[in-house]
C-alpha cells in the first residue's frame, strides 16, 4: 500500500513540477481565402514555471503575449501599440459548452506519452493529443481537458488550424518573463475596446 501511494505521489509531482519552454509550429488552412490575414500566429512559445505560465504567439506584425496565474486563475493579455503598453484582464467564459470524447488512441510526442481526445463546441471541432506529464492547470485553451495539449487541430467554418509541439526544453525560466512592466496600463476587455473607439 505504501509503495502504491509513493508512486501516485511521485507522478503528481512530476506533472506539477515541469519547468521549461514548449515551442509549437502553427499552420492555417483557409477554407475561405478572403479570411486570410497577417494577425494569425505561425509560432507559439509556452513558458512554464511554478504556478505561472506565459504564452507568446508570433505573428507577422509582432508578438502577442498572455500571462497565466494558475493560483488566482487570472489571465492577462499584453499588447504594445506604438510606445504604449496595455494589459487586458481576460475573464474565463463559464458559458462555453464543451463535449469531450476521450479515446484509447495514444502516441509519443517528443518523448511525452499523449492520449487522444475530441472536443465539440458550438462552432468548432478539435482533435487533441494531450499529456498528463505536464499539469493541466496551465492549459489555457481547453479548460476541461484532462491534461496538457502537445498537439491540436481546430476545425471551424472558415479555417483549420493545427498546433504541433516541435521542441520541449526542460530548463529554468527567467522569472522576469512573468512580470508586468510598471508602465503598463491595465484595463478590462470592455474598457480597452471603449478606449480603442475614442
Amino acid at each position: 500500500m505504501t509503495q502504491i501511494l509513493l508512486v501516485i505521489f511521485s507522478c503528481n509531482c512530476y506533472g506539477q513540477g515541469f519547468e521549461g519552454v514548449i515551442t509549437y509550429e502553427i499552420n492555417h488552412d483557409y477554407l475561405d481565402s478572403s479570411f486570410e490575414n497577417k494577425l494569425m500566429p505561425s509560432k507559439m512559445d509556452f513558458y512554464i514555471s511554478g504556478e505561472m505560465a506565459r504564452v507568446d504567439q508570433h505573428t507577422r506584425i509582432g508578438i502577442q503575449s498572455t500571462l497565466i496565474d494558475t493560483i488566482t486563475k487570472k489571465h492577462m493579455l499584453l499588447i504594445q501599440l506604438m510606445d504604449k503598453k496595455f494589459g487586458i484582464v481576460i475573464k474565463e467564459d463559464s458559458n462555453e459548452i464543451e463535449k469531450i470524447s476521450y479515446s484509447q488512441n495514444k502516441k509519443k510526442i517528443l518523448d511525452f506519452n499523449c492520449f487522444k481526445a475530441i472536443i465539440n463546441e458550438e462552432n468548432s471541432t478539435s482533435t487533441i493529443y494531450y499529456t498528463k506529464q505536464i499539469s493541466k492547470s496551465y492549459n489555457n485553451n481547453f479548460k476541461n481537458l484532462n491534461g496538457f495539449p502537445l498537439y491540436y487541430e481546430i476545425i471551424s467554418p472558415k479555417f483549420i488550424s493545427s498546433y504541433s509541439a516541435i521542441e520541449i526544453n526542460d530548463t529554468i525560466v527567467d522569472p522576469i518573463l512573468f512580470e508586468i512592466d510598471k508602465n503598463t496600463s491595465i484595463y478590462t476587455m470592455k474598457e480597452f475596446q471603449e478606449l480603442m473607439t475614442q
